[in-house]
């Protein structure tokens, strides 16, 4: 099987080891099929020690961040950089919409009270919620928003500490500060201020200060060039200098003239898309500032219209958005296209029977491609978008203040166009959630529906059953977080909303209007602040599924690493997962080649892992040897770590005898460590590997591989939810002893020690009892907790019925109380 160009994580590795025994600059390694030991050895008597954990990435985290309009949201950022954000309140109990955009791999959040103020009137980075956590503007770090208050000739502005020059919003009255900006659009809207839309009363700017010490203000993103009309519009710029180079086109005037659903004006944010060749298309953010029709010059062709039409606020202060779609508008003359509000459907989701005083946040999205290709993702979250629209209302006991609207269209026969629809029914966005969460997604192909009510009872409902455990660690103190992704074909969202839960027994639901169409995927960010992640699956009405999240040790886990894991970045490439269920063999060999895959952190759950930054290269040592030789050592490298994801393995070209030996500290729990020493044999005629369909080999995916024979450990381990067994007690347990996934590798025999001191003196082995398929169980005496350190350690060893062995050693694999 061919991997996909637009392959995210994985792909790329497999290029880079294709044909190929070595990574320059990550390791140092023997040619295949030499015996000649490689140029830095470092021989160890025993079990590799883990790096000094130190050096770790930066763990997943949360943070609060209130705007100058007083707007609270929850910005959440992975490992790796990846970051979604969450609305926590609206401030009112009638709730609020707000327009999302990502720039420059930032996330932009709009309250649609503050749009019609954007660029002239505020800067654009006062809402850029990436930059205020980076700056240590977020609610733990400080109270106030820093702002430079410029031009302004009125008096002072309410939570503004000073009515120009240098100042400061103070975050607890900022909310005075929002009300006034939709009062004065009232107000000016209405003629009851000369004030013109868009300006405050006093006029000036207000801009965004970089606070001492803080990073540089980024570039903030330019909005469309557009005019009034009967003003000259200027061209926008090509995407490419491909169609700078083309046969030129004729250009004509587009004028857009957005309506409100009050028949009046209203403010526009959107995206103008060419859909005939995306290089020649524009993707334009505006026009916020701009009440009424605008004009745009663009070539001659055939267009995509998709904006948010703002109508201004009421006598009550409520707003009311539609998201207005003209998928297909062509544009061979000058042109005035009516985006009319008015013609939108209500968008309402509610579940039978309904709870209680929860909360509900919902999403409008669309894909839309060219007939050449290219997309513009109006998504939540910005999976590989260049602009993207989320409009969410939050609702307080089921409230239909200020909901959300948006124009069903006909079957788009030019590119493609895919919408979505996401609704989460919540106790607390911001706070814990002991009770249900509700996500709820509906997806459609080729058009916007003409029917956007949904009303789902609980037979549709697919219930998910969920185990929390905390860590076996004394620092693991972060709240945990049960979140999901859903992948449908065309973009993916994430299912962030109340997804702080106590530890303990919990029951959620999932619906889908497509089974089809939508894959999810379960994740819970641990009490260790690391993200873990269950198989990816289709959903059924009715349908129940059991989680058991945290429980035991992190292990390596044998779970089949998938090639395309979804990240979040504007210009950062694609990464859309194209192809949820593409695998790739988590260690295999083709010829002298073989490439290892190991996925860290699973738990009792076969199918759980945790990605590659749930541990860090420096805190994880590698060491590989041939018939005694070593051939590899990460000790070659600069920190003396590397984890064993994407690493190449220098075979010998006859059958031979082999050591792989990972030793790694958890990012989050600096208490635990795990080293798994694996002793095996290959040879380059192995048997064929039975891969899943849709699996690949490394390095070469058109080819076949054969498994290496890796026995991992899984464990079955009775613990309270905080990880806890019964000290001073006969205790068992039980374990299996399996190849990866897919390999119908099973262990034969194996023994179990423990320890109470943290590994310094061990009990002797003793025999476990086989149960069958690789399952074993076994019965070791636990003293009084006065006697331990209050931990307990395990060592497993055990091997197959060809002799490939497995030696585990666990520090603090479970705590006694």
């Amino acid at each position: 099987m061919k991997i996909p160009s637009r392959a995210v994580s994985v792909a790329a590795g497999l290029a880079l080891v294709a044909g190929s025994v070595a990574v320059a600059g990550v390791v140092t390694a023997a040619p295949g099929g030499s015996t000649s030991p490689p140029v830095r050895v470092e021989r160890h008597p025993g079990p590799a020690t883990p790096a000094r954990p130190a050096a770790q990435p930066k763990a997943p985290s949360s943070a609060t961040v209130t705007l100058v309009t007083g707007d609270r949201f929850r910005v959440d950022t992975s490992g790796d950089g990846t970051q979604s954000v969450s609305a926590l309140d609206a401030g009112t109990a009638d709730g609020a919409t707000f327009s999302m955009f990502g720039f420059n791999g930032d996330k932009y959040v709009i309250p649609n009270s503050a749009a019609p103020y954007l660029s002239s009137t505020m800067d654009l980075r006062l809402f850029d919620v990436s930059y205020l956590v980076r700056a240590k503007l977020d609610d733990a770090h400080s109270k106030t928003v820093p702002v430079t208050v410029s031009g302004h000739r009125g008096s002072e502005l309410p939570a503004l500490s000073a009515a120009s020059g240098t100042g400061t919003v103070a975050k607890k009255s900022a909310r005075a500060f929002g009300t006034m900006l939709v009062k004065q659009w009232r107000d000016s809207r209405s003629g009851a201020s000369d004030t013109p839309v868009g300006t405050l009363p006093g006029g000036g700017r207000l801009t965004l200060e970089r606070p001492a010490g803080a990073p540089a203000l980024p570039v903030a993103p330019a909005l469309a060039p557009a005019a009034k009309p009967g003003g000259a519009a200027p061209k926008a710029a090509p995407l490419s200098a491909k169609a700078d180079s083309s046969p030129a086109l004729p250009y004509h005037t587009l004028t857009v003239d957005p309506i409100g659903r009050d028949g009046k004006p209203a403010t526009m944010v959107g995206v103008l898309q060419n859909v005939d060749d995306f290089t020649r298309g524009w993707v334009l953010v505006g026009l916020p500032g701009i009440q009424g029709a605008s004009n745009f010059s663009v070539p001659e062709g055939k267009f995509n219209l998709d904006f948010a039409v703002m109508s201004g606020p009421g006598d009550d202060l409520s707003l009311q958005s539609s998201l207005v779609v003209k998928p297909e508008v062509s544009v061979t003359k000058d042109t005035t296209v009516t985006l009319d509000a008015r013609q939108a459907k209500l968008y309402e989701a509610t579940v039978d029977p309904a709870p209680s005083g929860y909360e509900q946040v919902d999403y409008l999205s669309m894909t839309r491609t060219s007939v050449t290709g290219g997309a513009t993702r109006v998504q939540p979250y910005g999976f590989d978008s260049y602009f993207y629209y989320v409009a969410m209302r939050m609702l307080r006991g089921f409230d239909q203040q200020n909901p959300l609207y948006v124009t069903p269209t006909e079957p788009v026969r030019t590119g493609s166009f895919d919408f979505g629809a996401q609704t989460e029914i919540v106790q607390s966005t911001g706070g814990l959630n002991p009770g249900p969460r509700y996500a709820l997604e509906f997806p459609n192909r080729g058009q916007i529906p003409s029917t956007l009510t949904h009303h789902v009872t609980k037979a549709d409902l697919t219930t998910v059953h969920s185990t929390i455990h905390a860590g076996a660690c004394s620092t693991c103190t972060t709240q945990p977080q049960v979140l999901a992704n859903v992948f449908t074909p065309w973009s993916q969202s994430n299912v962030t909303n109340g997804s702080k839960v106590p530890v303990g027994e919990r029951t959620d639901y999932w619906y889908t209007s497509e089974p089809d169409l939508t894959v999810w995927q379960a994740a819970m960010n641990g009490s260790d602040g690391t993200r873990r992640w269950d198989r990816r699956r289709h959903i059924h009405p009715g349908e129940v599924i059991t989680e058991d999240w945290d429980r035991g040790p992190g292990v390596p886990s044998p779970a089949m690493p998938y090639q395309q894991e979804p990240k979040v970045g504007i210009g950062t490439g694609s990464v859309v997962v194209s192809d949820p269920w593409l695998g790739v063999c988590g260690a295999c060999r083709q010829d002298d080649n073989a490439v290892l895959f190991l996925q860290p952190l699973g738990d009792a759950n076969p199918a759980h892992y945790a990605g590659t930054n749930g541990i860090s290269a420096a805190a994880s040592s590698l060491r590989f040897s041939r018939n005694g030789t070593l051939a590899l050592s990460s000790t070659a490298n600069s920190d003396g770590g590397l984890r064993p994801y994407q690493v190449p393995l220098p075979m010998l070209s006859g059958a031979a005898d082999y050591e792989l030996d990972w030793a790694y500290t958890p990012n989050g729990n600096s208490e635990q460590q795990v080293d798994t020493d694996w002793t095996f044999r290959s040879a380059p005629g192995d048997a064929a590997a039975k891969l899943a369909d849709d699996e690949d080999c490394p390095p070469d995916p058109a080819r076949g591989c054969s498994f290496l024979p890796l026995l991992f450990v899984t464990y079955d381990l009775p613990l309270d939810s905080g990880s806890h067994a019964p000290a001073g007690d006969a205790y068992s347990f039980g374990f299996t002893v399996a190849g990866q996934q897919h390999s119908t590798q099973q262990g034969s025999a194996a023994t179990v020690s423990v320890s109470y001191d943290d590994g310094k003196t061990w009990s002797e082995p003793q025999e476990a009892t086989g149960t069958g398929d690789g399952g074993f169980s076994t019965t070791v005496q636990h003293p009084e907790l006065a006697g331990t350190n209050g931990y307990v350690s395990l060592r497993i060893a055990a091997h197959d019925a060809d002799g490939n062995a497995v030696t585990q050693t666990i520090i603090r694999a479970y705590a006694l109380s």
